[in-house]
């Protein structure tokens, strides 16, 4: 199969280890990032190296660490922004361009369509992006994990609830990329989630909080 979309994948130094991706769309020459972080120097340079008109900003949840780089994106390169309605009222998210999408709404990358699906959890309003053989999952699944599910907003039944809808509406051989690095590499399929992560594995709610959010766990980012 001949997907009509390439990914770049720009890791990000810093101790959050932020993941950005660049969703290119092959015909077009329209460009794509998601969750730009604090790479601006790279994703001007990729956009520039490759030839491609960067036209849309695609933001899976509103914390700094995902949205740093918007507002100099849009000044430089006119980007309308994609967040979701629920993002952006419960928090009062605000930049220019601003597009609030729906569950299941559909957008296009030149010829790529991206779906957009509504995951709350890490967030009010988090959104997972979906397209043909890719998944971006920003905080809501990590390859070892799940996102925190506290603060303002966060819900680890809403979580639960959310990786639900993943198992059943994504496909096995669907590629899993998320907003930060840990252990194992983004990229690892649907398939090997369900094998490897234990919150794929957990499948009523109340063990599900109860494991997530145990006491005198070692650090933010201890998954098991």
């Amino acid at each position: 199969m001949i997907l009509t979309y390439e990914l770049h994948h720009i890791k990000d130094t810093r101790l959050t280890k932020n993941n950005v991706f660049l969703i290119f769309d092959k015909k077009t020459k329209k460009a794509a990032v998601v969750d730009p972080s604090y790479s601006l120097k790279h994703i001007n340079k990729i956009i520039k190296c490759f030839g491609y008109m960067l036209d849309t900003i695609l933001i899976t949840h509103s914390h700094p660490d995902h949205t740093s780089s918007v507002d100099a994106l849009i000044n430089q390169h006119g980007c309308d922004v994609y967040i979701s309605r629920k993002e952006v009222e419960y928090y009062s998210y605000r930049c220019k361009n601003m597009q609030m999408f729906e569950d299941q709404q559909l957008i296009n990358v030149g010829d790529t369509i991206v779906k957009c699906l509504l995951t709350p959890g890490h967030t009010a309003g988090s959104a997972c992006f979906l397209l043909e053989k890719s998944l971006f999952s920003g905080d809501t699944i990590f390859m070892e994990g799940c996102g925190i599910c506290s603060g303002s907003g966060a819900s680890a039944a809403a979580m639960f609830d959310s990786i639900m809808k993943i198992k059943e509406q994504v496909s096995d051989t669907v590629l899993v990329y998320s907003g930060h690095t840990y252990v194992v590499d983004p990229g690892q399929s649907i398939e090997y989630l369900k094998r490897n992560n234990i919150y794929f594995n957990i499948n009523d709610v109340e063990t599900f909080v109860s494991f997530r959010m145990r006491k005198n766990q070692k650090n933010l980012f201890t998954f098991q």
